[in-house]
């Protein structure tokens, strides 16, 4: 399965299949399906995709709009010749996600879209510079942090 993963990703990421990339594209991921399945023991791996894949599918689809969103905003802030209506600054705020790993999660999301990067993440304290200090509902309680307690609360129902 991660070499199928990977396989596609690397013809997505090329943008185009030849029989050169198909090659090296296979000598390369199998290589690494390898050594990642040999090194890290598929009994002690707790994927946090495992049984989720449709809720993470959710979970790209969402950020891809929110990323696109917040391009638009920030072209908005920069084209906008009154300088005077940028507040940027830094916001701090607690998150309510137990799992290390969906924190992880939301810090890049965060950062990932254009006007928000995570400068900090100490246990489930973040700190992320804003080009706008309007946008700090939409940071701290927004539809990021809402969808993956979602997932976070459906894997917790499960175990």
């Amino acid at each position: 399965m991660l070499f199928l993963v990977m396989y596609l990703l690397w013809f997505l990421f090329n943008g185009k299949v030849t029989m050169e990339l198909a090659v090296i594209g296979l000598l390369l991921c199998s290589a690494l399906s390898y050594f990642t399945q040999k090194f890290i023991r598929e009994e002690k791996q707790e994927s946090i995709l495992k049984g989720h894949l449709l809720d993470f599918t959710k979970y790209a689809f969402i950020l891809f709009s929110e990323i696109i969103k917040s391009n638009i905003a920030v072209m908005k802030l920069i084209l906008n010749p009154n300088m005077n209506e940028w507040h940027p600054t830094f916001i701090t705020f607690t998150s309510n996600l137990e799992d290390e790993r969906f924190r992880v999660l939301l810090a890049n999301s965060i950062t990932l879209t254009p006007g928000t990067i995570t400068v900090g993440m100490e246990e489930k304290e973040f700190t992320v510079h804003v080009l706008d200090n309007r946008v700090k509902d939409s940071v701290e309680n927004g539809v990021f942090a809402q969808e993956l307690k979602k997932i976070e609360r459906r894997k917790k129902s499960e175990n």
